[in-house]
């Protein structure tokens, strides 16, 4: 049976990416017998919907956004219709910050976070890192409750001269929201208030070595266990997460290049039952595969596979996990893999899926806690 699935697309050119054919969010069906995406429609007014985030039931969709002539970004609520997938807009609110990169749900739904990766902001805009919107019960964005700053730069001359959010993601127990940030080399953690309120618990916080750029980060569904990649010395990490917060690093694998061409990683995602884990790879164009270890958290490489096109960004699993999703945002195109399960491997490309310069995935019926 379909299930409708979401594609964000960059709408406007800009310096930092290629071209933008985009015309806003792809409403899509997907059959999760064979794999094949069919066009349902788009939906306009939105623009560079840079992450998209569907609540469990599938019938609300989060979506970080640009809004010309403002001096930051914004993130639009919609509702979901679930007969014929159609888009319509509950609200839209700025998200404090510029250049908003990342959103997820808390577990219970009641909050929505957003990092903002604060490229080159100019003195005197909005440069908050994180911003937390309550949802009232029909989905709707309310004003935000809260919103931290980072501050502090890296070793890297061209990309850590300031603090670059670039995700988060609250405990699968909703009391703490992790914060990956790219430009100071750091994940922060955050308690997080039944109000939505922040306070920094930096008993949690993790430094990393300098210049790494810590880009995504994803939880294990019993939180035990949390993985990242980073993009600036390209290096998949997963961690070990105590009684008492603190992260300790089981596995440290490097990802070296598999030619002249340079590795810059892009999208982390694990595996609905949790076995295993893909990274999508830009400039290189690949998908690398880990397999993790059920009791320790280890990590395995399984695989690393070309990626069906250019610039992969964002990739999911279908919510059965046999099939792959990935954006290849400068083929304009959404690649479908078979996905062997059992023994983590990418199969087949399915389907090759026309979308003007996809940059993120979601779908309606989700395997994720966010």
């Amino acid at each position: 049976m379909p299930i409708h699935a979401f594609a964000g697309s960059l709408t406007r050119s800009m310096p930092q990416y290629g071209a933008a054919n985009g015309e806003g969010i792809s409403r899509l069906s997907f059959e999760e017998t064979t794999g094949e995406l069919v066009t349902l429609g788009v939906t306009g007014g939105i623009e560079d919907t840079g992450w998209l985030v569907s609540n469990r039931a599938g019938d609300r969709l989060y979506a970080t956004c640009e809004v010309t002539g403002t001096r930051e970004s914004a993130v639009a609520a919609y509702r979901v219709d679930g007969a014929s997938g159609d888009l319509e807009l509950i609200n839209q609110l700025p998200t404090g910050g510029g250049e908003a990169c990342h959103a997820s749900l808390t577990p219970d739904g009641r909050f929505l976070a957003v990092a903002n990766y604060n490229g080159a902001t100019p003195d005197g805009w909005p440069d908050q890192s994180i911003a937390v919107f309550p949802l009232d019960s029909d989905g709707a964005l309310g004003p935000a409750v809260a919103h931290v700053s980072h501050s502090g730069h890296g070793p890297n001359p061209d990309r850590q001269t300031t603090a670059h959010a670039h995700c988060v993601i609250p405990t699968p127990d909703g009391q703490f929201l992790y914060v990956a940030d790219l430009g100071i080399d750091l994940l922060v953690a955050y308690r997080l208030g039944d109000d939505g309120s922040l306070t920094a618990a930096p008993d949690r916080d993790f430094t990393l070595p300098p210049g790494l750029g810590p880009r995504h980060i994803v939880f294990a569904r019993d939180g035990r266990d949390l993985f990242m990649v980073s993009e600036l010395t390209p290096t998949v990490m997963s961690f070990a997460l105590s009684p008492d917060g603190a992260l300790r690093p089981v596995s440290i694998i490097p990802i070296p290049p598999s030619s002249a061409t340079i590795v810059q990683p892009a999208g982390i995602v694990l595996s609905p039952d949790g076995r295993h884990l893909l990274v999508s790879l830009r400039v290189c164009d690949e998908i690398v595969g880990f397999a993790v270890d059920a009791q320790t958290g280890a990590l395995r490489q399984t695989g690393r596979w070309p990626c069906g096109g250019a610039t992969p960004r964002a990739l999911e699993f279908a919510p059965s996990g046999g099939h792959v999703i990935v954006a290849n945002q400068d083929s304009d195109a959404l690649t479908v893999f078979a996905f062997d399960a059992d023994r983590g491997l990418l199969g087949d490309i399915v389907q090759q899926h026309r979308v003007g310069t996809p940059m993120s995935i979601a779908f309606a019926a989700s395997h994720s806690p966010t």
